[in-house]
């Protein structure tokens, strides 16, 4: 994870803890780069990009307040590019990817109590995936959605029966990817996209 994915991460989470909403103020640049121990200047880098991602909105005069994200789009653009990536990582995958796979839902398994490292994990299973689609306009669209999708994994880990649930999925996606079952592939992706959806009580509906 780069730095500043890192810093805006710990600052979010923070945020979570405290336990503020949309409309609220964020604490003093000086008191939250103290509480996170961490300079101003990588604060503001943080800030920047949460604020990029549209979870900030900074009010010049008065500070920085949190604003709400719309997941619908998100899962509207995964829905149509992460099936289609799992179908082509079902017929281009190498030993290598499977190998790498098989790690991943490791620690996937290993990582089902602990909600934080579960998210990363999944995060790390899904960019295995694309990997293995060998297919770089695809790998840089949803490179740039990187951020609100680690974003996204904050609000649908919490609960252990969508963790479970979500290994149930990834565990299917891979069993297809392995078999080089292209169609079965890109339905196991859809459908544990379907599920996340539900979760955050959104509509999947591609139509």
């Amino acid at each position: 994870m780069a730095q500043g994915d890192e810093v805006s991460d710990r600052l979010r989470a923070l945020l979570d803890e405290r336990g503020l909403r949309p409309g609220d103020r964020l604490p003093a640049e000086r008191a939250l780069a103290a509480e996170l121990g961490i300079s101003r200047a990588r604060l503001r880098e943080g800030l920047r990009r949460l604020g990029a991602l549209g979870l900030l909105e900074a009010r010049r005069g008065s500070g920085h307040y949190l604003t709400t994200v719309d997941l619908g789009d998100l899962l509207e653009v995964r829905l149509r590019l992460e099936p289609y990536a799992a179908g082509l990582a079902a017929a281009r995958r190498d030993d290598e990817d499977l190998r790498l796979f098989e790690r991943r839902l490791a620690e996937l398994r290993a990582t089902e109590s602990q909600p934080e490292r579960f998210a990363s994990a999944d995060l790390s299973l899904h960019g295995a995936v694309l990997a293995a689609a060998r297919n770089d306009p695809l790998r840089i669209m949803l490179d740039a959605l990187s951020d609100l999708l680690r974003y996204s994994r904050t609000r649908t880990v919490s609960e252990p029966q969508m963790r479970s649930g979500a290994l149930v999925d990834l565990e299917a996606l891979v069993g297809a990817i392995r078999a080089e079952a292209a169609p079965a592939a890109e339905a196991a992706m859809r459908a544990h996209l379907e599920a996340v959806s539900a979760t955050l009580g959104l509509d999947a509906d591609e139509d």
